[in-house]
């Protein structure tokens, strides 16, 4: 999931630097709070000590969907102008 991860990290800088710095940190808190703290909370509770370790994994990889469509949409804006 490292690949994934920075992706997600090279999307944030690229949001940043498109100026749509809202949505790279929309992305980052629901990539670190939401889906971070809450799989590390939710996951041990069903696969123990396993559950905590891939929590994280598993938040770049939920991100990674999001990341993926606000690429997408920055894409089609840019081609349509």
């Amino acid at each position: 999931m490292i690949v994934i991860a920075c992706l997600n990290k090279a999307v944030f800088i690229f949001l940043q630097a498109m100026g749509k710095a809202w949505q790279s940190t929309i992305l980052s808190i629901l990539r670190e709070l939401v889906f971070g703290i809450g799989f590390a909370l939710l996951l041990p509770c069903f696969f123990g000590l396993t559950g905590l370790l891939f929590s994280m994994p598993l938040a770049d990889a939920v991100t990674g969907c999001f990341v993926a469509v606000a690429v997408w949409r920055i894409n089609r804006q840019l081609s349509s102008d």
